[in-house]
């Protein structure tokens, strides 16, 4: 009798431990698909997120495609604009329109609507009143009307309108033109449009000269370039609209975190129930002073489809095949260790192609050396490390001699070319790892030297490097040859001083270099707020 009770204790001490043993190894196996899931989940999130800002970087930069038509400070005429428009906008897809909006004071206003009723007899400055529709622009000191625009066919109720009418728009006018920088606004729903579809405006100011304080910016705006984009299209352009079976996706702005904004939303196509259990948002890097993040959620069936029945039967199996149970669970721990390595191979691609991604955003398209946004950086963190040693910064600012008539005669192609040809050259001009090389804007290339004592030396070892490349120009004034002109300027940077001096200082010598006749280095030993000195 007693063994009986000892053989039934030990069948229920087997049976229960059968069944506790299963049920934790069904348990464990669970938790960790379920973490290989939300981490898959996560992973294409990032992905999509990167790929969105991709676009929206690339859509961007045609704005500083047209303002290289400014680039000499001459408006051109509506026809140039919207050729080069035209062609822009042939390459940018995502694109509503490209528009220009110029600065126009009050006096000037009859002046500009004259002009433009030559080829558009009813133009005129117009509003949107509270009741929605268009009426004349009432009278007001300034106005940024749009003034041209392409294409005109789908955007005739934007033609003529005053951004200064609209609170949203014009605040974001008054900080690009503040702060200098291209600036996005929030969400806005077109004048051309009837429907609720979401848009952005991304407005990049144009100035008389290179003015360097708040009150010459004012003084000096000529106006915006201005692109026109449907976040929609931005979307469904990205490779966010490829694959998304089971993704349930938000694009919100929440720059204001207490009014967050909703761009647009991506719904599941499969029709199954959307898991709000699961959320995961993922910031995009800022976009023109606004911030953007993806608030992504994953429907049961991305789940279930990436969820095994193996729980369920470890746990059946484990309760029948108690005996058994030590080998399966090591089968099962092989098995988890196996999924825990895959997610940390996917985990370790995700962090290699964010880090590919961060290489694109500080690299320019065209040349292949650093943009301006990353020497801006740059210089802004080695500026502070240079006041800490005390150690001296060297700023050049190049500039390729009657490039604008290279490029109307030879071709974009050509221009192209020509600055790719200059930038990989100026980029060997400097061997070391600490300084930089960017292209600082059309046809501009910047030098960030640390610490260096032959400034001028490298400066003359341009200007007969670039000479020396030979590249046919025929429409110089120069040369025969593409020649360029330096302005340079070395600091020791002082306490509360900024880069900004450095970069002025540098403008004003290779102004005064273009002034005696280009094709030639000049250095500036005035530059304000810092020692200052010539090498």
């Amino acid at each position: 009798m007693a063994l009986k009770t000892n053989n039934a204790a030990m069948q229920i001490f087997v049976m229960i431990a059968g069944m506790l043993l299963s049920t934790l190894s069904g348990w464990f196996l669970y938790d960790v698909e379920e973490k290989a899931i939300i981490s898959e989940f996560q992973k294409d999130i990032d992905e999509r997120a990167a790929s969105l800002s991709r676009e929206i970087e690339i859509n961007i930069e045609a704005l500083y495609t047209i303002a290289t038509l400014f680039s000499q400070e001459n408006i051109p005429d509506f026809h140039t604009f919207t050729t080069q428009a035209r062609k822009t906008l042939s390459r940018h897809n995502d694109i509503q329109a490209l528009e220009w909006i110029p600065r126009v004071l009050h006096a000037q206003r009859q002046a500009f609507e004259t002009e433009l009723r030559k080829d558009f007899a009813d133009f005129e400055f117009t509003e949107r009143k509270a009741q929605g529709h268009m009426a004349v622009a009432q009278q007001r000191p300034e106005y940024f009307p749009v003034y041209y625009v392409e294409p005109l066919v789908g955007n005739e109720a934007a033609f003529g309108f005053d951004l200064a009418s609209n609170a949203t728009r014009r605040e974001t006018l008054e900080k690009s033109r503040d702060s200098a920088k291209a600036r996005a606004t929030a969400s806005i729903t077109l004048v051309q449009e009837n429907n609720s579809s979401k848009a952005f405006l991304a407005f990049l100011p144009l100035y008389k000269g290179q003015p360097s304080t708040l009150a010459k910016r004012k003084q000096n705006l000529q106006g915006f370039i201005l692109g026109v984009y449907r976040i929609a299209d931005i979307f469904a352009s990205s490779t966010l609209n490829d694959e998304l079976l089971g993704l349930e996706i938000d694009v919100i702005d929440d720059t204001q975190p207490n009014n967050i904004d909703l761009l647009h939303s991506h719904s599941s196509s499969t029709g199954f129930t959307v898991d709000k259990n699961i959320i995961y948002k993922k910031a995009l890097p800022e976009i023109l002073g606004r911030k953007w993040s993806l608030i992504g959620s994953p429907t049961q069936s991305y789940i279930s489809v990436r969820r095994s029945v193996l729980p369920l039967f470890v746990v059946g199996a484990g309760i029948i095949f108690t005996l058994f149970i030590t080998a399966y669970i090591r089968s099962i721990t092989k098995r988890a260790n196996l999924v825990q390595r895959i997610v940390i191979e996917k985990t370790n691609e995700l962090n290699e192609a964010n880090k590919r991604l961060k290489k694109l955003s500080r690299i320019d398209g065209l040349t292949g050396i650093a943009n301006r946004r990353f020497m801006d950086e740059f210089l802004d963190r080695e500026w502070l490390r240079a006041i800490r040693q005390e150690s001296s910064v060297s700023f050049l600012l190049i500039d390729i001699d009657f490039f604008k008539a290279y490029n109307d005669n030879y071709g974009h192609l050509a221009g192209d070319e020509c600055l790719r040809k200059v930038g990989a050259c100026l980029k060997q001009q400097v061997n070391r790892a600490v300084d930089m090389v960017a292209r600082y804007g059309g046809e501009e290339f910047a030098f960030v030297l640390l610490d260096t004592h032959d400034v001028k030396l490298i400066a003359d070892r341009c200007l007969k490097s670039i000479e020396a490349l030979n590249i046919k120009h025929e429409f110089s004034q120069v040369e025969a040859v593409i020649t360029i002109s330096i302005g340079y300027c070395s600091i020791v940077p002082q306490k509360g001083s900024d880069p900004s001096s450095l970069i002025a200082a540098a403008d004003e010598a290779l102004y005064k270099a273009k002034e005696r006749g280009r094709n030639n280095a000049l250095a500036n030993l005035t530059a304000n707020s810092a020692q200052t000195f010539s090498i």
